[in-house]
């Protein structure tokens, strides 16, 4: 005959594999079905995919090239190199920013002069708690006479894994074999964000805006009046995803006679589980990003549109160009 205790052991494995919540070793894996490994593998494909589109909206841009952004020759590659890619994604390794000329040149040089840190802070919290409640009744001829029991068993396990990884731009385009990333862009998990698509297109869209257009700064001098060191921007997102669940069976008895008999019995389950985790996403432009940087921020600081007229003129025309700035990354005409 088996043991009162051991009777409820199907049950509870049951709960636990519904709610993940018995591991001892928390990881995301637990949750997303995706290792460590390959959660790092997916945000790194999509930076990848977010440098391929900007390079090619840069280059292909009609707006761009009709607002001097970009020259014919440099427009052309763009154009063949984009036809190549969707034919055959390896081709994209064979890009060389040398290959252009004129402010192209420049901007495309400033891509791959990127530098990307991600830094993964992931965080897993496990609670599991037994509360069980029995009441016990004496029933006499003129009176009763009951008494409850409560006990618990509670469990908390948590683990945190946090670790950096580094790439470049340049690297990710033109060394990552596209197998690599075959099916890792995926779209966005509402329900564990760190599992699908976080973001990077704009991040790296906003870096390269702001080092070309707004005199982006480095984050080396304790004066912040003081502009030095290399332009350095970072995002960090932070993901809380709770599951949780409760479960509490009970059984009534009908007991009689003078003896003590359980009247009430009842099983309370609750499982629950944190995930919490951190990205922080570190750019920043090295040494020779920044001396192209350096030449180019006078013609930059000029303005790229040609008009003619008298102060008013000039000022709507600034005001175009500034707004077209803000664009030349995101494909619009």
């Amino acid at each position: 005959m088996r043991s009162r205790s051991t009777k409820h052991i199907p049950f509870l494995a049951v709960t636990c594999f519904v709610l993940t919540a018995c591991g001892i070793h928390p990881l995301p894996d637990d949750v997303t079905g995706l290792s460590t490994y390959n959660i790092v593998r997916q945000i790194r494909c999509e930076t990848r995919q977010a440098v391929i589109d900007s390079l090619f909206t840069y280059l292909t841009s009609e707006a761009n090239h009709d607002a001097g952004k970009v020259d014919d020759r440099s427009r052309q590659i763009g154009l063949s190199f984009q036809q190549l890619y969707n034919t055959n994604p390896q081709t994209i390794r064979q890009f060389k920013p040398d290959a252009l000329s004129g402010f192209s040149k420049v901007v495309i040089g400033l891509l791959w002069s990127t530098g990307i840190a991600y830094n993964f802070d992931l965080n897993m919290v496990i609670v599991n708690n037994v509360d069980p409640s029995m009441k016990i009744l004496r029933t006499l001829p003129q009176s009763g006479f009951s008494l409850g029991l409560q006990g618990s068993f509670d469990r908390q396990r948590g683990n945190e894994r946090s670790f950096t990884v580094t790439d470049n731009f340049g690297n990710l385009i033109n060394k990552t074999d596209a197998r690599y990333c075959k099916d890792k862009i995926v779209e966005a998990n509402v329900v564990y964000p760190i599992a699908g698509k976080v973001g990077m297109e704009r991040a790296v869209d906003d870096f390269l805006v702001l080092a070309l257009f707004g005199n982006l700064a480095g984050s080396d001098s304790k004066d912040v009046t003081a502009v030095k060191g290399p332009p350095t921007m970072v995002d960090q997102l932070e993901f809380k995803t709770t599951v949780s669940g409760t479960v509490n069976p009970s059984v009534t008895f009908s007991p009689g006679g003078p003896d003590f008999h359980i009247s009430e019995a009842a099983l309370g389950v609750t499982n629950s589980r944190t995930d919490t985790h951190k990205l922080t996403v570190g750019l920043y432009l090295d040494t020779s990003g920044v001396k192209q940087i350096e030449k180019a921020r006078a013609d930059i600081f000029l303005g790229l549109i040609t008009a003619a007229g008298g102060p008013a003129e000039q000022g709507a025309a600034t005001a175009v160009d500034q707004f077209l700035k803000q664009k030349i990354f995101r494909g619009e005409n």
